[in-house]
């Protein structure tokens, strides 16, 4: 017998002769709606909440993308040399003024790279300061300049930065551009970063060395400190001109 308290529910045959639960209609509904609710929602329909989606790039009216500021300097820098000398100076200001207000060392470095090629007083000026720039990455650049300049400046300014700078990776740069200068004063700056401990440091002394003079006494520091004691190291002027 079915228990008197439960509401009976209507039942009907099969063919078989078994029978089978008949739910009313209203039922079956709300079952079908709760077990497909929250699986998926059309945009459409009213009420539904879409599935999240990425935002659109912001893109800023007259902002140029970092990438393609470079390559509009790499442009450049190839037509400098095509250019009269009076459109060449201009373009070494117009990069001055820019690199003032640049804050991307990327930006800042490549700019540096097109003034190099650019020339002139107002070039000049900008690569003095980039020693001293603050990020790291733009002074090792600024050291390879120098170090194609090569005159007597250029080594006063790379030395001082080979035995000052704070960064290891700029005094190295400053010892592998002094090994360019071609200028005999290149030698003592050389010679005292053979006095340190690193022996990264010492070892490309001695390359410098190597190319600045000329001579091979191989990888041995003391020889190569002795030698630069009793002045046989000294080399002969190379004139150089740059900017």
């Amino acid at each position: 017998m079915g228990n008197p308290g439960l509401p009976r529910v209507a039942q009907s045959r099969t063919p078989a002769g078994g029978t089978c639960c008949r739910l009313p209609l209203a039922l079956a509904v709300c079952l079908l709606a709760a077990a497909t609710g929250g699986c998926c929602n059309h945009p459409s329909t009213p009420g539904s909440t879409p599935l999240a989606q990425a935002p659109p790039p912001v893109l800023i009216p007259g902002v140029i993308a970092p990438d393609v500021q470079i390559a509009n300097l790499k442009k450049l820098a190839e037509d400098v040399p095509k250019l009269d000398p009076e459109k060449r100076a201009q373009a070494a200001v117009e990069l001055t003024q820019r690199i003032k207000k640049e804050e991307d060392p990327v930006l800042r470095t490549e700019i540096l790279r097109t003034l190099e090629v650019c020339g002139g007083p107002a070039a000049e000026a900008v690569l003095r300061c980039a020693l001293s720039d603050p990020d790291a990455d733009t002074r090792v650049i600024a050291c390879g300049f120098w170090g194609k300049r090569g005159d007597a400046e250029a080594v006063q300014r790379l030395a001082a930065i080979l035995s000052s700078d704070r960064d290891k990776d700029v005094r190295m740069a400053a010892a592998r551009a002094l090994g360019s200068a071609h200028d005999p004063s290149a030698v003592a700056p050389l010679g005292r970063a053979l006095e340190d401990k690193d022996p990264a440091m010492q070892y490309c002394a001695v390359t410098s060395l190597r190319k600045l003079t000329g001579r091979d006494l191989g990888n041995d520091v003391d020889r190569w400190r002795a030698a630069i004691k009793d002045g046989s190291l000294a080399i002969r002027a190379t004139p150089r001109h740059w900017f």
